[in-house]
């Protein structure tokens, strides 16, 4: 576990909760949410099908022929890694079979993601192991059009003892738009679920994250506070950071740091927008962005907006506009008032979509 750095709680949880049918750990993006779950199951050497939903980022909507090619190319990662584990799928529907490879038909005769979870499942209980199935930033699957996979989630808490999901979102929403716990007509409605949350670094953490990197290179570094001023406790920012140093140990280092985050976000905050038809009123969410730049309150926000517009807002669609930041995880909401999630946020005013 030498490459996670100072997540012995999480890491602990999460070993503790492998035998959950359900985990799911929340964090912003770049927290090190992925590599916390790789790290913990390649060291107890677990089984797992890993998918990776990022790759769906800068579509706005997804069909199940998409997720099913995500979950083709994994499943035939770990067939031709365990002898046998082929013969599992030969009686399930929509698969076709070369050699020790597999494919998902999705038409008429389309793979059921419960059939191929059962087959894992008797796979994994015939040979006294088991499955972890993880969706990595699983609210890129709210866009999934035409096919519910929470009906086979469901199906697996009641029917397969040796399979177990870990669902991982860098935004609310994963829970309240994808998963739907509270939702009475949620297939998960009421179910128990183990929650992991991986927070930025604190100051004191962030100091000691980048002068333990420096120290394993051979370099005394003294400007850890100056970098977490700057970049906050974002562990993706703090590891670009030091990689750039490293190799280029120049003045630019901070500048090109930001650059690189402001690119990443600039592109995330389009996204947003054009997914959920936002782009009319960019202004309107980037004023909102500016305006809690140091916190805010409600009345901050609702006067900000009146004066960008020269009119009245009216409290539903000022509802709204936070809401929606919220879901998003672009703020986060303490004891009343508003903050930008991650403080390069308030560098993007300019951001072209």
């Amino acid at each position: 576990m030498k490459d996670i750095f100072d997540r012995e709680k999480e890491i602990n949880v999460l070993r503790n909760s492998l035998d959950s049918p359900l985990t799911v750990i929340l964090g912003l993006r770049r927290t090190g949410k992925t590599s916390l779950v790789k790290s913990v199951l390649n060291n107890i050497r677990a089984t797992y099908v890993f998918l990776d939903m990022r790759r769906f980022e800068n579509k706005e909507y997804i069909v199940y022929k998409d997720f099913l090619s995500v979950l083709e190319r994994e499943v035939n990662s770990i067939t031709r890694k365990y002898k046998g584990l082929v013969d599992y799928f030969k009686t399930v529907k929509g698969v076709n079979f070369a050699g020790l490879s597999l494919s998902f038909s999705w038409g008429k005769e389309r793979t059921e993601l419960s059939d191929v979870l059962s087959s894992l499942n008797e796979w994994a209980e015939d040979n006294g192991n088991n499955v972890i199935l993880v969706l990595d930033e699983a609210q890129e699957l709210i866009k999934l059009k035409g096919y519910d996979i929470l009906p086979s989630i469901a199906y697996t808490f009641d029917n397969l003892r040796n399979l177990s999901f870990i669902v991982t979102g860098s935004e609310i929403r994963v829970k309240s738009k994808f998963l739907r716990f509270d939702n009475e007509n949620s297939p998960l409605y009421g179910r128990a679920y183990v929650e992991i949350n991986v927070n930025p670094f604190d100051k004191d953490t962030s100091i000691k994250f980048l002068e333990k990197g420096f120290e394993e290179q051979g370099i005394k570094f003294s400007r850890a506070e100056e970098v977490y001023e700057e970049l906050g406790g974002n562990p993706g920012w703090l590891t670009y950071y030091g990689y750039v140093y490293i190799k280029k140990r120049d003045t630019d280092v901070m500048e090109g740091t930001k650059k690189y985050a402001k690119k990443l976000l600039s592109t995330e905050f389009c996204n947003f927008l054009i997914e959920g038809n936002r782009l009319q009123s960019k202004e309107r969410y980037l004023k909102v962005l500016e305006t809690c730049k140091f916190g805010c309150s409600w009345k901050d926000i609702k006067n900000a907006l009146e004066a960008l517009e020269g009119r009245e807002i009216n409290d539903d669609t000022l509802y709204t506009i936070l809401h929606n930041l919220l879901e998003y995880s672009f703020l986060i909401k303490e004891n009343r008032k508003y903050f930008l999630a991650d403080p390069i946020l308030k560098e993007i005013s300019n951001v072209k979509c």
